[in-house]
């Protein structure tokens, strides 16, 4: 007889949000992390002493109040900051602010008083047009079988279908500068590449950038905010902890720095079944699921081996596209940052400070920076990059009188050997700060403790292919039904009694736990058939 129904390979959000799912069916549930926390590549951890830094995600998205509902989560520690506003995209002189106010309200009159209603009527125009996928996103946060070639067949009439076409193969740019021509509002157009490329290999004139920039504004519940950003009290990894609680009040047993060496198979009968797990102490655990939340890349070539999979799927999983480079750089900040005379009306409103910041002054300045990328240079003239400052927010997350801050900031070459790696992400850094200094003198002098982690990083810490957080980038051929590997389940795999539920699966990246619920739905399904037999 098995050790457990199900064991869960990864204690992020994903992997607690099946355990929550399994333990709720009934099932006896083993969750094993190789380190020792929970929250994977959504962690708040201790970095420096005093001070609490969100590690990879740094911050909550694409979040759906649907799921806190689902997972019962607020009855165990989860609760949200309260949050005037999210972000401020800011340019050159002359550039009028972009503010991400969480106050509807309020976001409405930034919009009327601060940009003029041109501008507000243009945006809420492009929202109308993206709008028109809302349905089909709120399908496809539970259902994995949503096609985009159906979707875009059952339109009424050619132009619709075309505009469907367009926004998901299409530029991201152009569908914002069908409503936003030439140099207007060139923030907000800032903000909107900056949100096109976020977990996408390309830049804002990149066929394909437009499916990223609708997923980012679409993947949410009916009556949410498209693009607000929300914090949960202590840290993006409170979300983690509130799950793992909840999942142990149920009898999961969660184990930590207990590092998985392989996933057992046996071929017995014929075909392959996963049987468990072996850990890296050289003991074995089974069950009759196992279920992963690591990428398809290193779940199914480095966990289980190529040998067990067929040829084709094999093929297919190596042509998933993994490369996203980046940095993030976390520190610690004494006293308060100022900043400009023009922008303090706009990171500082109502008594509140906006706690994520960025020098995105154009949709140039953002494809700028790709070019320079993928010439195999970080854009050390031109980083697109943001500045997250949470203690603003939430006072526990500091000493008093002082910040916890996070740089975060795409295109970052990858390839290069240890010396010039470690070498280019401080300069990388470097660079980043001297444009936050343009705009809030002194900030540098600020820094106590500064640490530079990147792609390469979260590789060997979380076992990521390539470090890539998305665990595949986000592409129109790499979402929805084409999430992993195409023309396969989303959560079964070839490998019987073996599952996928971290963010590889459908419907992909984020701070979400779609992954984990529908996944875990699916074994629970196996585990029911399996019980009626």
């Amino acid at each position: 007889m098995p050790d457990f129904d199900a064991i869960i390979i990864g204690a992020g959000h994903n992997g607690l949000t099946a355990a929550n799912v399994l333990a709720k069916a009934g099932a006896s549930v083993l969750v094993v992390e190789r380190n020792h926390f929970v929250g994977g590549m959504a962690a708040t951890r201790t970095l420096f002493d005093g001070y609490q830094h969100s590690v990879g995600a740094w911050a909550v998205l694409v979040w759906s109040e649907q799921m806190t509902k689902r997972l019962e989560i607020e009855d165990f520690g989860y609760e949200l900051v309260p949050q005037w506003s999210s972000a401020c995209t800011f340019g050159d002189e002359g550039d009028v602010p972009f503010v991400l106010y969480n106050d509807m309200e309020r976001m409405a009159t930034h919009m009327l008083e601060d940009h003029g209603p041109d501008v507000a009527m243009a945006a809420g125009e492009l929202f109308a047009h993206v709008g028109q996928f809302d349905k089909y996103f709120r399908q496809a946060m539970f259902d994995p079988e949503i096609d985009i070639f159906e979707v875009i067949a059952e339109q009424a009439d050619r132009e619709t279908r075309r505009a469907f076409a367009d926004m998901w193969f299409g530029p991201a740019m152009d569908i914002v500068r069908r409503f936003f021509p030439g140099d207007m509002a060139r923030t907000l157009q800032g903000s909107m590449a900056a949100m096109a490329v976020d977990g996408f290999d390309g830049g804002p004139w990149t066929p394909g950038s437009g499916a990223s920039l609708v997923y980012h504004y679409m993947l949410r519940s009916p009556g949410e905010m498209t693009d607000r950003i929300v914090m949960p009290r202590g840290g993006i990894g409170n979300l983690s902890k509130a799950l793992q609680r909840r999942a142990e009040s149920m009898g999961v047993d969660v184990r930590l720095a207990t590092p998985v060496k392989s996933i057992v198979v046996e071929s017995s009968s014929g075909s392959p079944k996963a049987t468990g797990v072996t850990l890296r102490d050289g003991s074995t655990v089974t069950a009759d699921v196992v279920c992963s939340t690591a990428d398809p890349y290193t779940t199914f070539l480095g966990l289980t081996g190529e040998q067990h999979f067929p040829t084709d799927f094999v093929r297919k999983l190596r042509e998933i596209n993994f490369d996203l480079g980046y940095i993030q750089a976390h520190m610690t900040i004494e006293g308060e940052p100022e900043w400009i005379e023009r922008l303090q009306p706009f990171v500082s409103d109502n008594g509140k400070k906006v706690p994520t910041l960025a020098y995105l002054p154009s949709a140039e300045y953002v494809a700028d920076g790709w070019d320079q990328y993928r010439a195999g240079r970080f854009p050390a003239e031109n980083p697109p990059a943001y500045l997250y400052m949470p203690s603003y927010c939430d006072t526990t997350l500091a000493p008093e009188g002082h910040h916890s801050a996070t740089i975060y900031a795409q295109y970052f070459p990858v390839g290069m050997d240890a010396d010039e790696h470690r070498e280019q992400k401080e300069r990388y850094a470097d660079a980043c700060l001297a444009t936050i200094e343009r705009f809030s003198p002194g900030f540098r002098e600020r820094i106590g403790e500064r640490v530079v982690f990147s792609n390469r990083y979260f590789g060997s810490a979380f076992s990521a292919h390539k470090g890539d957080f998305a665990h595949g980038t986000l592409s129109p051929v790499q979402i929805w039904n084409r999430r992993g590997v195409p023309g396969e389940s989303q959560y079964s795999t070839p490998v019987d009694n073996l599952f996928l539920v971290g963010q590889g699966a459908h419907p992909g990246p984020g701070v979400t736990g779609l992954p984990g619920w529908n996944g875990g739905q699916a074994v629970v399904e196996r585990l029911n058939s399996r019980a009626a037999r």
